[in-house]
């Protein structure tokens, strides 16, 4: 499929707050005892504000979950996991449509769009508030699949891969200020992976083919870039076999393509729209994610296959096009994101049920984080939890005259 809260901060709240009231009712006590030493009973009040600055930024990871095992395809939730350093883990799942198979974040953070894939509907979600907002609906067999959004964050794209026995051959756009689903655009046949470039102007798409049970067709091999200004398809780019994700450079130079039956990454040269040699890789790769801070890099989820018998996470170096040491890192990875400071790489492993770090600069795994329910796609969001907390402190002060010396 496409590679690709409520959560309560009282506590955490409290715990920021609560030397503060401590200490204000220790300032309030010392000044009542000013007060009451100096014997004014007219005494005038003074008042001192102190604000507290914001509460520093919470990383989040935001899980699909599309059911474990002989159960995949009857999950419907998203799941927000607090990875912050001493973040509380898991939350409250949200309900969204059935089948969710990839999940993507406005630029701005506030709002996620999750594609069902059985529910032939997009969820968009409030990240602030942790609130499912209405289904889109893409109509009958749509598939929803893979999900892109366009730089400035008005429009979203969805590859229809087809569901239901058929095979699609569009991708949807909406309009995210409406919520409306505009005329789709045709493509190669089951598109699932889809990046847009940087400005804007392309998206490149991947075309999968009859890549799920029961679809009519072949397995794909191209990928086909879309001219967003005027709608239109380009000519489409022969890659490896079974095109499943796509993964733009920060530049726009780049495309990178994995190509799950051959076990390879192709890069297309952005500037031309032609491919380059294929990079191996040690297993099936189904996800690829590039951060803005390390744009040198790739990192690539490699599921199991008949090369593999574990699941990887293997880094590219795109200066040179070769593959480093893959790194263990659970049962059937499907999905890899970068933390916002480009120091974690979180792998969300299917069959293992757990969402795993591994450190871009020692590229060793960190402890897993167990999530039931069948993992799947990923986004991984900086938040703001909260302003500054503005505390004010009133006390009585001497205005009486001193004491004469007897």
């Amino acid at each position: 499929m496409g590679t690709h809260v409520a959560i309560t901060r009282q506590l955490s709240w409290q715990a920021m707050r609560l030397p503060r009231s401590v200490l204000g009712v220790a300032t309030a006590a010392l000044f009542a005892l000013v007060a009451a030493a100096c014997g004014s009973s007219t005494a005038p009040t003074t008042t001192t504000t102190s604000t507290l600055p914001p509460l520093p930024p919470q990383v989040f990871a935001y899980v699909t979950m599309v059911g474990p095992g002989s159960n995949i395809g009857s999950g419907h939730t998203v799941v927000p996991v607090n990875v912050s350093v001493g973040g509380n883990g898991p939350g409250a799942a949200l309900g969204v449509g059935t089948y969710p198979d990839a999940i993507a974040v406005t630029p701005d953070g506030t709002r996620a769009y999750v594609t069902n894939y059985d529910s032939n509907s997009v969820t968009p979600i409030d990240l602030q508030s942790g609130t499912v907002l209405p289904s889109i609906s893409l109509g009958t067999n749509a598939g929803p699949a893979g999900i892109a959004l366009a730089p400035d964050g008005d429009t979203a794209y969805v590859t229809d891969a087809g569901a239901g026995g058929t095979l699609g051959d569009t991708i949807t756009p909406i309009d995210l200020a409406t919520g409306k689903a505009l005329p789709p655009i045709t493509v190669g046949q089951g598109p699932e992976g889809i990046a847009i470039t940087p400005d804007g102007a392309r998206a490149y798409v991947a075309d999968t083919g009859a890549f799920v049970p029961g679809q009519p067709g072949n397995i794909g091999s191209t990928v086909t870039p879309v001219d967003l200004s005027t709608g239109k398809a380009l000519a489409p780019i022969p890659v490896g076999n079974a095109p499943a994700a796509v993964a733009i450079t920060p530049d726009g130079s780049t495309a990178l393509v994995a190509n799950v039956n051959s076990g390879s990454v192709s890069p297309i040269d952005l500037v031309n729209d032609t491919a380059g040699s294929p990079i191996s890789v040690q297993g099936g790769p189904t996800s690829i994610a590039i951060s803005p801070l390390e744009p040198t890099v790739a990192w690539v989820a490699d599921s199991i296959s008949g090369l593999s018998t574990t699941g990887n996470l293997t880094m590219i170096n795109l200066t040179t096009d070769t593959a480093g040491t893959p790194i263990a890192v659970g049962k059937n990875p499907q999905a890899v994101a970068i933390s916002p400071d480009g120091t974690t790489a979180w792998v969300v492993c299917y069959d293992s049920q757990t969402l795993v770090p591994v450190s871009t600069k020692t590229h060793l795994p960190g402890t897993a984080i167990h999530l039931a329910g069948g993992p799947y796609a990923l986004a991984v969001v900086s938040r703001e939890l909260g302003p500054g907390v503005t505390s004010t402190t009133t006390a009585k002060v001497s205005g009486g005259k001193k004491k004469k010396k007897a």
